[in-house]
């Protein structure tokens, strides 16, 4: 079941140990005029590059995602996915950051 797709460009933004957290993100450009933000955790394994230019994301099994876009494919091992798209800036915490650790 695929849970978002998009064809924008998107990079690991940051993964935190500590909370076994992983946040893809896309930032804005003068064709985009919003971020998204790609939230999986708690992360058990990774396998996905760090930098591709399209995201699609399907639920493969009760704890793994299937990623995939222009060129590429990769598993993330997770519980849950959450997604959020605003007008922040390009260094502007996530609006995961709250008491998220991410």
């Amino acid at each position: 079941m695929v849970e978002f797709r998009s064809e924008r460009r998107f990079q690991v933004w940051k993964y935190t140990v500590s909370h076994s957290m992983l946040l893809l993100r896309s930032t804005k450009t003068d064709q985009h005029p919003t971020r998204i933000d790609v939230l999986f955790k708690p992360v058990k394994r990774l396998d996905i590059p760090t930098v591709f230019d399209g995201l699609t994301v399907e639920r493969s099994g009760e704890d793994l995602f299937t990623l995939s876009g222009a060129g590429w494919s990769g598993t993330v091992e997770a519980v849950t996915m959450a997604l959020a798209e605003d007008e922040g800036e390009y260094f502007d915490e996530s609006p995961f950051a709250e008491g998220a650790g991410i």
